[in-house]
């Protein structure tokens, strides 16, 4: 009796020297599978981690963009989308950038086919999400689109947070007349915090041009803002184009 005793006293202690070895894989592997310790009665388990995950786009079915061309636009978006994000899209070219302008190039055709197609909401949906994709060419497109449809604080909160992340002057010059209109009919929320954001610590050439253009978009409201942050740059050419905008401000205010 007292050697069955220590032979399971053993084992639990061979069990615990186990557990302790693997406790943090166990932890961070999340929900544990469980497993019997030799030596142990079958209701003494201990937790297993489970195998680790493959990783993200292993497995995935690869996506060709021209087969996608006949496919209705939504659903070739959404296959495009996803095959980028996950580096799966069977391109014809591994070149360079060849490959992703490839993709770039099918997503802004399916953009066209669904402004020709899609429902009003359907283009909507579709405008705020591109606005986020990582290609200028394709965020110009989505604002374009957003441009011509009806205004939503929806749609002007999901093109402010993409201007506010990019480094891209050419999509900033053709984003300032769509952000004026919408400013226009009452909906800016957000544009002096993605404006000052830009100027301050934003990319040498977006810092540059917002400085340049900020004009339209000063009000009673933001002008302290915008001068405490002329203030704060270093002397050079992108503090001058500020304060130049500041100056004409105010001159214009004052009827001058």
């Amino acid at each position: 009796m007292k050697t069955a005793f220590a032979v399971a006293a053993i084992a639990a202690l061979a069990a615990g020297a186990w557990w302790f070895a693997h406790e943090d894989e166990a932890v961070a592997a999340g929900p544990a599978r469980v497993a019997a310790v030799p030596g142990l009665p079958a209701s003494a388990v201990l937790p297993v981690p489970p195998a680790s995950a493959a990783p993200a786009g292993e497995g995935a079915e690869p996506v060709s963009p021209a087969a996608l061309a006949a496919a209705p636009p939504a659903q070739a978006l959404r296959s495009l989308v996803q095959c980028h994000a996950a580096n799966t899209c069977r391109v014809t070219s591994q070149e360079g950038l060849d490959g992703h302008f490839e993709i770039v190039a099918a997503v802004r055709q399916q953009l066209d086919r669904l402004v020709a197609q899609g429902s009003p909401a359907e283009q909507a949906a579709w405008a705020r999400e591109l606005l986020a994709f990582p290609d200028g060419h394709v965020q110009a497109a989505a604002l374009a689109l957003a441009a011509r449809l009806p205004p939503s604080a929806e749609t002007v909160s999901a093109a402010v947070s993409a201007l506010g992340k990019t480094y891209d002057a050419v999509l900033l010059s053709q984003a300032y007349p769509v952000l004026r209109q919408w400013q226009q009919l009452g909906l800016s929320a957000g544009y002096d915090d993605m404006f000052l954001g830009l100027v301050h610590t934003g990319g040498w050439q977006a810092a540059q041009s917002v400085a340049e253009n900020i004009g339209p978009f000063l009000n009673a409201g933001n002008l302290a803002r915008f001068e405490q942050v002329a203030r704060e740059l270093q002397p050079g050419v992108r503090q001058q184009a500020l304060q130049r905008a500041l100056r004409d401000y105010r001159l214009q205010q004052q009827g001058g």
